[in-house]
């Protein structure tokens, strides 16, 4: 089973057919994106997790492109407690796409406008246990933002815009500290330029993509609204603004990096095949 979505990062697939940014916007805004340091990086905090998301939508089996695969895509604020048959979503497995369809049928009325399933989509807080002591923002897997309650205090306090902080429930953790998993906006797009892309499975989504290692933002869609944000064609991306970062490194250390990303105003297609 592919256990990526079909926006996931292929670093070592990478084409030279597509380019590299010549030069930015300048006079705006800059935008970082939020990664895990490398794994030889000393880092500040001991903090480690064992947690899932309450709910989760299964892989499928596509009888037209005959992948099987799952997504990493999470919604934690999607309450699914009322819906029948919820137990259905509670252990990941892979299911045939007419199960698959029928299940994410029932789900999308709960989803946000805008927003449609996809095989492995995650539903509800982070449950599970944690250990150690955590700094004010922790990304784990490179995807998923998780805050400390001072440090989400904080980002409110100093007008941080696009926050959406659901408490992950956790055992294990002092007393006193609260963690909250930050779901992310879909606002943007990567340029492009820095994503490769191929036919698209009528059946159940899947694509073929290729995404560069340090992939850079389209200006032309550049969110206005929020200072965190995950580009619609690359949800596993996570970008902010200068504006967020400022106001993180206020709080002192995490074990996060901020790679600045290149913004370029005009889009070209880019194809896998």
């Amino acid at each position: 089973m592919r256990w990526r979505s079909q926006r996931s990062l292929c670093p070592g697939c990478w084409s030279s057919r597509a380019r590299r940014p010549a030069d930015v916007l300048e006079g705006q805004m800059r935008f970082y994106q939020l990664q895990r340091p490398a794994p030889s990086t000393p880092r500040h905090w001991n903090g480690s997790l064992s947690a899932e998301h309450v709910w989760s939508l299964p892989g499928v089996e596509c009888p037209t492109c005959h992948e099987t695969w799952s997504g990493q895509f999470a919604l934690p604020s999607v309450d699914l407690s009322s819906l029948p048959g919820r137990d259905l979503l509670v252990e990941p497995r892979v299911e045939p796409h007419a199960e698959y369809a029928r299940l994410a049928s029932r789900v999308q009325p709960f989803l946000p406008t805008g927003v449609s399933p996809e095989p492995g989509m995650q539903f509800g807080p982070l449950r599970g246990t944690a250990h150690g002591t955590f700094g004010p923002l922790s990304a784990r897997y490179g995807w998923e933002a998780l805050v400390t309650q001072e440090a989400l205090r904080h980002l409110q306090a100093v007008g941080i815009r696009g926050l959406a902080p659901v408490r992950a429930e956790l055992q294990g953790l002092d007393a006193g500290v609260v963690l909250y998993e930050l779901e992310i906006p879909l606002r943007g797009l990567l340029h492009r330029d820095a994503v490769l892309t191929g036919p698209r499975c009528p059946t159940c989504g899947w694509y073929e993509v290729r995404i560069s290692p340090e992939p850079w933002l389209d200006g032309a869609a550049l969110p206005h609204d929020v200072d965190l944000f995950r580009p619609a064609n690359g949800t596993t991306y996570t970008f902010v603004t200068e504006r967020f970062v400022e106001a993180l490194e206020a709080l002192g250390p995490s074990d996060v990096t901020f790679r600045e990303a290149g913004v370029v105003p005009a889009s070209r297609t880019g194809s896998v095949h």
